[in-house]
């Protein structure tokens, strides 16, 4: 049985309710964001094409799980039927191999002793040191060497590299800057409250609501405030939509569309 069960009020409003604390959301997408900020992992979204087992990758590609790897043992392109045994170069002690393009050299025991790389590539390996992700907090290992060459800091995911942009990178050194300020006017406020109560302060894309993310939604214009010759005249609830900062900025970019209340 799948992690995830599927409940359908109708055709027209399918649900979705968390396997572990039971919170029912409006999407799929919606459930995978908060399961993983909430519970702290990502719920599984492939199944294994060999064993059945169901797995999590984050690029959602794979079809087989690490015991089913299709491209080891005798799949593999430099299979030879057998494993070959030699002597280790450094210990002389014997070893099994598989044959490759390369031949064996040293034993596991000789390569997990070693100080670095062996021979060939006397290049050291360096210890991980932990960071924290800028945006989330998530605890992350990167080599030392690391730590010099990213200068804006570290993130978990590409989502957690574009809130903390939408966040923090501000004025003429954003990539969507257009411009300067645009006085909204008392008349937002009002819209902005009403767009969060009419959506349950919830985002309309992918269903996540404050208690998740922590603080309100953004309210997004459909059409731009810079195309009224009025800002007060973008003010209206058919012109605006509750989003979380994610959707909000994935609108912003293009990636994805969202359909006016009507079409709901």
């Amino acid at each position: 049985m799948s992690v995830l069960e599927f409940i359908r009020d109708d055709e027209a409003n399918p649900v979705v309710d968390c396997p572990t604390c039971g919170k029912t959301l409006s999407t799929e997408r919606g459930m995978r964001q908060h399961y993983t900020k909430v519970h702290g992992e990502p719920l599984p979204n492939r199944t294994c094409r060999g064993c059945g087992l169901e797995f999590y990758d984050p690029k959602a590609r794979r079809e087989f799980c690490e015991d089913c790897n299709p491209n080891a043992g005798e799949h593999n392109g430099n299979w030879s039927d057998a494993m070959e045994t030699t002597s280790c170069e450094r210990c002389g002690e014997a070893f099994d191999y598989y044959p490759s393009n390369k031949d064996g050299k040293y034993c596991s025991s000789c390569v997990d002793a070693a100080d670095g790389l062996l021979p060939e590539n006397p290049a050291t390996k360096g210890d991980r040191v932990a960071v924290h992700c800028r945006s989330c907090d998530t605890e992350l290992e990167v080599r030392p060497a690391r730590l010099e060459e990213q200068t804006r800091g570290f993130f978990c995911t590409l989502e957690c590299y574009g809130t903390w942009l939408s966040e923090t990178v501000v004025g003429p050194a954003h990539h969507q800057w257009k411009g300067g300020p645009i006085p909204y006017g008392q008349r937002w406020w009002r819209i902005r409250r009403q767009a969060l109560e009419h959506d349950d302060y919830e985002c309309q894309h992918c269903g996540a609501d404050a208690d998740e993310l922590g603080q309100n939604p953004d309210v997004h214009h459909r059409q731009p405030v810079r195309s009224f010759d009025q800002p007060d005249a973008a003010h209206t609830m058919d012109n605006v939509i509750t989003l979380c900062r994610s959707c909000h900025r994935r609108v912003e970019e293009g990636t994805i569309v969202v359909s006016p209340r009507d079409e709901r």
